[in-house]
């Protein structure tokens, strides 16, 4: 599939340092999904590596047919985030777009990939919606929006979640005290993510039940919103605009 615009180096991390909220189940799909639009990167900087290791298993399984590049950096003996956002933004100017799978006890690397982001997405899950304890986290969230209100966003995103249960009372006031808006998409707890932990995304798998269907639309509608966030729908319409144009010229 051509490209259809360019993203200008755009960073895209997930974050969260409660463990088992699908930080990696979503970036390596994402990545993977993303891929056959932009240029792009999946970079894994938690030590665990899960990320790393489904990018290998992905060039096992498609070779030369993979578009997507996964390589792992865990800024072992950093001393400062800066360093971090700096290394970040060197790297992303080498392709469209740069999805970081962050680690979940490092907070050094964490606020280094925030700072250089141009979009956050917190996962929770129905059985914790509380944030991270980190105070400080937030505030440099809020600092960063601040400072760079025409290409930062955060956002919560509700995964796992059991459609059929609604959020409890208190659950939305957690979310609400979180001053951070949540996504309008949120995916569910489905069997076919578990298949995707072997090199494919989602959309790459047959989809057998009803359940894999809604997955498969889940996650197209994510990437679509996150798109809307990033500006790339508007390029696309503005590219699609002057293609107009010069084809109307063109017959006049």
């Amino acid at each position: 599939m051509p490209k259809e615009n360019k993203a200008e180096g755009k960073i895209v991390t997930f974050v969260n340092q409660k463990g088992g909220v699908g930080k990696s189940t979503l970036t390596t799909n994402i990545a993977a999904i993303l891929s056959e639009k932009y240029k792009v990167l999946l970079l894994d900087t938690d030590n665990q590596g899960s990320s790393e290791d489904w990018g290998i298993a992905r060039i096992n399984k498609l070779e030369s047919a993979n578009k997507l590049r996964v390589f792992s950096k865990h800024y072992r003996g950093i001393k400062k985030a800066t360093e971090v956002s700096m290394d970040l933004a060197e790297i992303a100017a080498s392709y469209d777009i740069v999805i970081v799978d962050t680690p979940g006890r490092n907070e050094l690397v964490s606020l280094g990939v925030i700072a250089a982001a141009n979009l956050v997405i917190i996962p929770l899950t129905p059985g914790n919606f509380s944030f991270w304890s980190s105070e400080i986290t937030r505030e440099l969230i809020q600092k960063v929006a601040a400072a760079r209100p025409d290409d930062f966003a955060a956002r919560l995103l509700l995964n796992m979640r059991d459609k059929r249960k609604k959020i409890s009372k208190e659950a939305e006031l957690l979310l609400r005290e979180l001053e951070i808006p949540v996504m309008k998409t949120s995916t569910g707890h489905r069997n076919i993510f578990e298949s995707s932990s072997e090199g494919l995304s989602v959309l790459e798998i047959t989809a057998k039940t009803e359940s894999d269907k809604e997955a498969q639309r889940e996650i197209s509608e994510l990437i679509s919103e996150m798109e809307e966030i990033l500006g790339f729908k508007s390029m696309t319409k503005d590219a699609k605009s002057n293609t107009d144009k010069k084809q109307k010229k063109a017959t006049v």
